[in-house]
């Protein structure tokens, strides 16, 4: 009995000392991203606090919208918010998608209180909430969500985890089409890409979505989305199959070869284009829009030389979505902070001004359930929308650069795009789905031979959160 007693001892001290070394640990991975984000966020934004304050504190990627119009929503929050509310503030972690994950998932499991909300890719919603890293909504309030038949029902879905809303949509994302004066413009799935395509073909998130958009243009529709778990057959089937259709279109020395080859991200893809003949195309996201219009090289006087449209076939549908982190100290407010950004009038500034597309029916001028393009009114400009709101002639901003009717043709091609969107796969293990599929993606799009059921056992055991490779 002594013997056990004794052991008991020991095997205690050891467990605490293991807990205490976890908790070490996780308080210098805490303190090495605090460091990170200093790093990282621009000098005009704070630096992450190391310890939990009075203030807001929301986290998110890089603000690409024109003007940092995420900044100046939250500006005009802290302007117009009530004694009781706290001031916030916008902390910005990493321009990179992948870069965002992974450090908004190693502050999380620190358990800091330091972030109330973040802003989060849609695709992240299962795993944060299985982990009990996301406060559901209805916990915090039973009516956050009032208003949720004027969200696009798509969008608001991918905020959900096992039938409770755990994020609101703060932006939506469809892939557009971008084209020149005399470029060639698709008018079927089976035409796209074509040989004055240029994409986001880099080693991260970007080509999932775009290998994602070639699956399921060339016979792979309905697998690899959704909730839908496909299965071996289907994977060697049909998805292989259509990334190999696509292959054979990627003849040398042609833009989406290059693209391919030189792992264009955003933003090198946009001067890909810019740069580009009278015949070039973009695969891009509605924000690119605005920072388009605003290149002298794209403009003849006061009318631009591109136009927008949606792709033909189904494109990826995503977006940035608002949520209420488990461990925030404000979680009341932190969602009237939410409700705040996402409210159609903020929705219509990050369109209007930002480029942002919005989630929101009413942001467009469409009564809840209408998704037509046609039926989309007329969006005004970003003066307009700042004069209607202070009173004074473009409220000290920019000139617009594009007109009421240029933002009206921009609004109807999201829609047009939005009623063919498609999810990425819904699935508590995506990173590790979206680094083995994209990899994959990638040896066969260049050619390397990579064979039917080595993709598909590598994608199915990602799928189920197995690092896997082909």
């Amino acid at each position: 009995m002594a013997m056990a007693t004794g052991g008991t001892r020991h095997k205690g001290i050891r467990e605490r000392t293991r807990e205490h070394r976890l908790a070490a640990f996780l308080c210098a991975v805490a303190g090495a991203l605090i460091v990170v984000v200093a790093v990282l966020v621009p000098p005009s934004y704070d630096a992450l606090p190391d310890a939990c304050g009075d203030r807001l504190t929301i986290a998110g990627g890089t603000d690409v919208s024109l003007g940092n119009r995420r900044r100046a929503l939250v500006e005009s929050w802290n302007n117009g918010a009530r004694a009781s509310r706290p001031q916030a503030r916008l902390v910005e972690v990493s321009p990179s998608a992948d870069l965002q994950y992974s450090q908004l998932k190693a502050a999380q499991e620190t358990g800091t209180c330091a972030y109330d909300v973040l802003i989060m890719d849609a695709q992240w919603t299962a795993e944060f909430a299985r982990d009990g890293r996301l406060k559901a909504l209805d916990e915090i309030d039973e009516g956050a969500l009032a208003d949720s038949r004027d969200f696009f029902p798509a969008v608001l879905a991918m905020g959900a985890y096992k039938g409770r809303q755990y994020a609101v949509p703060f932006n939506l994302d469809v892939g557009l089409l971008y084209h020149r004066d005399k470029a060639r413009v698709p008018a079927q799935p089976r035409d796209w890409p074509n040989e004055a395509h240029t994409a986001q073909l880099g080693d991260y998130e970007g080509l999932t979505v775009n290998a994602l958009e070639f699956a399921w243009n060339h016979g792979a529709a309905d697998v690899l989305t959704g909730t839908r778990r496909p299965s071996r057959a289907e994977l060697a089937g049909r998805v292989h199959p259509a990334l190999t259709a696509v292959a054979r279109r990627m003849r040398p020395g042609k833009p989406l070869s290059t693209s391919l080859l030189r792992g264009f991200k955003e933003q090198e893809s946009i001067d890909a284009f810019t740069d580009g003949g009278d015949d070039a195309l973009l695969r891009h996201w509605p924000y690119a829009y605005r920072h388009l219009a605003n290149d002298p090289r794209l403009r003849d006087g006061g009318d631009l030389r591109f136009g927008v449209t949606a792709p033909p076939g189904h494109t990826v549908l995503g977006g940035q979505s608002l949520a209420v982190s488990a461990s925030s100290r404000h979680q009341r407010d932190a969602l009237a902070l939410i409700q705040y950004l996402t409210g159609t009038e903020s929705q219509q500034q990050i369109f209007s001004c930002g480029g942002f597309a919005p989630a929101r029916f009413s942001a467009f001028g469409l009564p809840p359930g209408v998704l037509r393009p046609g039926a989309v009114r007329s969006i005004a400009t970003c003066s307009q929308r700042e004069r209607q709101a202070t009173g004074r002639d473009n409220a000290g901003g920019e000139p617009d650069s594009v007109t009421s009717e240029r933002l009206t043709e921009l609004a109807k091609a999201v829609v047009a795009a939005l009623t063919r969107a498609r999810p990425r796969p819904v699935t508590e293990h995506y990173a590790t789905f979206s680094t083995t599929f994209r990899g994959c993606a990638r040896k066969i799009l260049t050619g390397a031979g990579v064979g039917r059921e080595a993709f598909a056992a590598a994608v199915d055991d990602a799928l189920d959160g197995k690092t896997a490779s082909c």
